[in-house]
């Protein structure tokens, strides 16, 4: 069965951290820091937009463990952003 986590549950990135305009996409892989245990590095399986902003989902199976843990974030959870295609200069 899967775990999810919530926006509740997580803790927002410091302000000084500049990831506001870094783009998120389905493949990504996000760093996440839950309110209780060990940061996270996870990949972005969905984005939707909900409530007017945009929802990713994670899922993380830990090595050795049959328990999927799925974490339901907004931008402001992530701490930092390892995308999947290479960024391109402007």
């Amino acid at each position: 069965m899967n775990t999810l986590f919530t926006k509740t549950e997580l803790i927002r990135r410091p302000a000084h951290m500049a990831l506001d305009n870094t783009p998120i996409h389905v493949g990504d892989v996000v760093h996440l820091q839950p309110a209780h245990g060990p940061a996270v590095r996870a990949k972005v399986i969905y984005n939707a937009p909900i409530d007017g902003t945009t929802t990713y989902t994670t899922e993380l199976v830990p090595c050795g463990a049959s328990t999927v843990r799925r974490f339901r974030f907004r931008h402001e959870h992530v701490h930092r952003i390892e995308p999947l295609r290479p960024q391109t200069r402007r």
